[in-house]
């Protein structure tokens, strides 16, 4: 049997990052991965035709907000993060678009058009949790989290008190609450569903989370893949093992203490000190076995509720870029990195989702989507990708086989919903379109379950100090040497490195390993 110090299980962004941090903390490490390549939801491939890259799960991302970039140096092994300038479109029925630049002022001239008030709420919004209050917003999510009652101790003063009062609101409720028109409301609750994000009281606070990100979206260079083969060229450099194509079948407990991993095929391997799991929580229990934990935590995880929406996504290999109608309205809206269509309304919205939650895919889709080669090497020269991932049910019509059975009908349709918003989408310019389901998310990563890209529904109960659960939420298990460090622990989902970073934090501070790096610092705020 092979013996390392620490043992991380899975191969996705977080488990890379845990596993990199401690690696370079001078430890001997081994990822292991279900898949022929590492990466988990930072993944990119050949689609629709040979040298039309697309990243199936994860496109934009808020990466270089956080330390993990900056610590492990991954410009140096070849990330490259670009930030268009023209973020967000959205696009309406009536030809009309409101557009969200890294500019801010140009941002106000866009909302000017349908509500002056309203471009003045977005500078004041912008000014407080863009600019003044981001560095708290990446202490929240780069450190253990806090209870409701740790953070209003924590955070103070007129600007705090705002911040924290969005706690018990709805994200609609959130958001109607600092805009008038209708049009510029259905842009942030459109955005803010894209991240699983359920409609309910007690999320509010992921309105100005949302805020403080908003003009910060990157692309990166070559597909979302190239963060994961930054992270492994950090590990290959730092001696760590990477094990692809192999299967954790079970996570060996002996006497209290995680000792190692079985292999699918009945290999073991030892682990010293550490096993770190990078799948979800609920998948960690049955793998270390239940019976090595207490009733009410193999209860919380058998309860973990998984997102009530999935994305379909309609991927394109194209001649060029979409144009959309809009663009009479608003030229902007064709250089924009990130475009949303398919409702006007907040009302439209709800009604979508009432749709998916009884299985249906609804007649009139709506979501967003992004052209990424106009921006970085996503194609061949001259030629362009693109793809448009609207909010879908999982089980369709009560059965998710149902996804392979319809996948061409679902994709006809798809291009011609798109096709009535951008005006080009035709025989002369689309080469070649393929359809990645709900199905095809969990089959591709399997801690994803039920398509639920953020590895679980943003809840009340599932969120800070209680996702996965309150026993679970920081990143340790009552098995000694066994952690958490996957999208189903605080933060969440999205590639932030936030869990895997956190949960590094963790595990060097309970084993007394010495840090190469200097922690953020715990959230705090006078101001």
């Amino acid at each position: 049997m092979t013996t390392y110090d620490g043992i991380i299980v899975g191969g996705g962004h977080n488990g890379l990052t845990c596993a990199a941090y401690l690696a370079r903390a001078g430890l001997n490490i081994a990822v292991v991965e279900r898949n022929e390549v590492m990466g988990g939801g930072c993944a990119t491939e050949e689609l629709t035709l040979p040298g039309f890259k697309h990243n199936t799960h994860a496109n934009y991302l808020f990466f270089e907000e956080g330390p993990v970039p900056r610590d492990l140096q991954l410009g140096r092994y070849g990330l490259r993060l670009v930030y268009p300038e023209i973020q967000h479109s959205m696009v309406f029925s009536d030809g009309t678009a409101v557009t969200i630049h890294r500019d801010t002022e140009k941002t106000a001239a866009s909302f000017a058009r349908f509500s002056q008030r309203d471009a003045e709420s977005y500078l004041k919004l912008y000014d407080t949790f863009a600019v003044k209050m981001r560095p708290l917003m990446n202490q929240f999510m780069y450190s253990a989290p806090l209870t409701p009652v740790e953070a209003a101790q924590r955070v103070r003063g007129p600007l705090g008190e705002e911040m924290l009062s969005y706690a018990p609101l709805s994200l609609h409720e959130a958001v109607d609450r600092n805009f008038e028109d209708e049009r510029i409301r259905s842009v942030f609750k459109l955005f803010l569903h894209a991240i699983a994000l359920e409609n309910v009281p007690g999320l509010g606070l992921f309105f100005p989370r949302l805020l403080s990100r908003l003009t910060n979206l990157a692309i990166v260079d070559g597909g979302t893949a190239q963060v994961a083969e930054a992270l492994c060229q950090v590990l290959r450099e730092a001696g760590a093992t990477l094990i692809t194509g192999r299967h954790v079948a079970g996570i060996e407990v002996s006497e209290g203490r995680a000792t190692g991993v079985r292999l699918a095929d009945g290999e073991i391997l030892q682990a010293s000190r550490f096993v770190a799991s990078g799948v979800d929580a609920p998948q960690t229990i049955r793998l270390a076995g239940e019976d090595n934990f207490d009733a009410s935590i193999v209860e919380g995880v058998r309860n973990y509720r998984w997102a009530s929406h999935a994305l379909v996504t309609l991927h394109l290999a194209l001649n060029e870029p979409p144009r959309y109608a809009a663009a009479a309205f608003d030229p902007d809206v064709d250089q924009a990195f990130d475009v949303m269509w398919g409702v006007d309304t907040g009302r439209e919205i709800n009604e979508q989702f009432e749709v998916i939650a009884r299985g249906g895919l609804p007649e009139r889709l709506v979501g967003n989507g992004c052209c990424n080669s106009p921006f970085a090497s996503y194609a061949p020269p001259g030629k362009h990708v693109a793809f448009w991932w609207p909010f879908a049910p999982y089980n369709l019509d009560g059965d998710p086989a149902n996804w392979d059975r319809r996948k061409d009908e679902i994709s006809e349709d798809m291009l011609k919903q798109w096709g009535r918003f951008a005006t080009n989408l035709d025989g002369s310019n689309v080469l070649g379109a393929a359809l990645y389901t709900p199905l095809d998310i969990e089959r591709h990563c399997i801690n994803m379950m039920q398509g639920s890209h953020h590895v679980g529904a943003y809840l009340p109960t599932q969120i800070g100090a209680y996702r996965p659960t309150p026993e679970l939420s920081h990143y340790r298990t009552p098995v000694e040497g066994l952690f958490l460090c996957g999208s189903s622990s605080h933060s969440g989902g999205a590639v932030t490195g936030s869990p895997g970073y956190n949960c590094a934090n963790t595990i060097t501070e309970d084993l007394n390993i010495g840090r190469w790096w200097e922690p953020l610092p715990q959230p705090q705020w006078d101001g």
